[in-house]
């Protein structure tokens, strides 16, 4: 199971894309690259820190080991249910003025209330990275969450299969 450490982690992981939107934001096309480098090296680099943090957090999903096994019946695709969260938090955020305390204040106080929700909830599985890199979220008749790059005929109904348990009722299979 995962530690809520290692939730906040994916929780940030998460907005991976944000931080690339806005470093194409900050990004003066005008200006020569180093000379954008030099004026917006603390952006710069908060959000490349960022985007290494993400893809060290989310490794984990591709190599840990499977070590039990679940069955699963009648799943359903819930990926669409990653896009909505994503798109819901995303646009408030791309708003964020550097120059203006407030914005900046209000952002990461939406930050943060979303952040405690996703966390205590156990909504690390709403992770726009998953779609990114093939994986799919299913959810089945008894509320198991299944993270795959297996499409859901080979995960439904198929007897037991080897998974990694992550959270409660939150499983990944990470090999085709």
């Amino acid at each position: 199971m995962l530690t809520n450490f290692y939730k906040i982690l994916l929780f940030v992981s998460s907005f991976m894309p944000l931080y690339v939107i806005l470093m194409v934001k900050f990004y003066d096309f005008e200006e020569a690259f180093f000379k954008n480098i030099k004026d917006n090296s603390t952006a710069f680099v908060f959000l490349l820190t960022l985007i290494l943090i993400s893809v060290l957090t989310f490794m984990y999903f591709y190599f840990c080991e499977l070590n039990s096994e679940t069955s699963f019946s009648r799943i359903e695709n819930k990926n669409s249910e990653i896009l909505t969260y994503f798109i819901t938090y995303i646009v408030p955020i791309t708003t964020l003025n550097v120059d203006e305390i407030n914005s900046i204040i209000i952002n990461f106080l939406l930050f943060f209330v979303i952040g405690v929700f996703y966390v205590k909830s156990d909504l690390f599985y709403l992770n726009i990275l998953f779609t990114l890199t093939g994986f799919n979220v299913y959810i089945d008749v008894n509320n198991k969450v299944v993270l795959s790059k297996k499409s859901a005929d080979r995960i439904n109904d198929q007897g037991p299969i080897s998974v990694r348990k992550v959270g409660e009722k939150i499983y990944i299979i990470n090999k085709k």
